[in-house]
């Protein structure tokens, strides 16, 4: 290396060595490198290499966006993480949406019959409406019937005012009746609302989300309920 000149790539001697470090501490400030050229690449070379931040990058965002979408739906769900899941509630209101989404032309009777003894409120009296005679004569003949699974069920508020409490619940059903040529399937999604009546829990409030109804199933429609409708009634 020769004086003030540094060669890429020599190996200092012991002199040049000393003399470059006496060098560098005579000068108030080191000098600042110039900034190095960007790397091209060789046409038809191989791509460069993503860095390992990159990666992080790439991973991080991708675990932020799968854990949106899943505390998303555990806030609609139940609204508060730390509402208490009363057994009670969760089982008069399974009670109900057994009734409610599972029937056959010979058992409608029964257990429309069990939904009216549910109800009260505002529901009471549109259930005494809906579930009425000539509806459940109408899907006897139409051989109705509807098979309903509970695939989520949570609280979401209880006590506020006292004796009231909501629920929200996944059911995925299936329906069936002569007017159409298969079975159809739906996802429905509800909110209901419950009222203590002597000490039971009784439906005060349906309302639809998404998807089918019950009466669906007496008309033939294979599309889901308007959002947002109460039940009974779309």
């Amino acid at each position: 290396m020769e004086r003030g000149v540094k060669v890429v790539g020599a190996v200092p001697d012991d002199d040049a060595a000393v003399e470059e470090e006496d060098t560098s501490r005579d000068e108030a400030a080191p000098s600042e490198s110039p900034p190095r050229p960007p790397t091209k690449r060789r046409p038809g070379g191989p791509p460069p290499r993503p860095s390992r931040k990159a990666f992080g990058i790439v991973a991080v965002v991708a675990a932020i966006g799968l854990a949106g979408t899943l505390v998303f739906a555990v806030l609609f769900a139940t609204k508060s993480s730390g509402q208490v899941q009363d057994p009670a509630v969760l089982s008069a209101s399974r009670t109900f949406l057994t009734d409610f989404f599972n029937f056959t032309p010979k058992t409608v009777d029964s257990d429309f019959s069990a939904l009216t003894n549910m109800a009260t409120g505002s529901f009471s009296t549109q259930a005494n409406q809906f579930f009425n005679s000539n509806i459940r004569k109408a899907l006897e003949t139409a051989l109705a019937s509807s098979r309903g699974s509970v695939r989520y069920l949570a609280v979401q508020q209880e006590g506020n005012p006292a004796g009231t409490a909501s629920i929200y619940a996944v059911i995925d059903q299936t329906y069936a009746n002569n007017k159409i040529t298969s079975i159809q399937s739906d996802v429905v999604r509800l909110t209901a609302d419950l009222q203590q009546v002597n000490g039971t829990w009784k439906i005060s409030s349906v309302t639809v989300l998404e998807g089918a109804t019950p009466a669906s199933a007496s008309t033939g429609n294979s599309g889901s309920g308007s959002a947002g409708s109460s039940v009974p009634g779309q």
